[in-house]
């Protein structure tokens, strides 16, 4: 959200306030989604063997990993680069 955010910022009252409220809108269309998915978790659940459920959560922590070697990587790149600009 916060790098969403940051980078949102294009400069332009009519661009940022279009790019803001698209965050706005993906954020509460995810909350509902979220919200149903743990409404509805052991009817879905149910549906699901065990073997895809260890599967699915697999793939959601290399997804997870992924993001958090890309956030860490761009605020080294970002240090680097103000270190090499002094």
């Amino acid at each position: 959200m916060v790098t969403l955010s940051a980078r949102a910022s294009v400069g332009g009252l009519v661009p940022d306030i279009a790019a803001h409220g698209g965050i706005v809108l993906a954020v509460v269309l995810l909350s509902i989604a979220v919200y149903f998915c743990y409404a509805y978790a052991p009817a879905i659940a149910a549906h699901v063997s065990l073997q895809t459920a260890h599967g699915i959560v697999r793939v959601i922590a290399f997804v997870l990993l992924c993001i958090g070697v890309q956030i860490t990587w761009n605020g080294v790149q970002a240090m680097v680069e103000a270190g090499l600009k002094r």
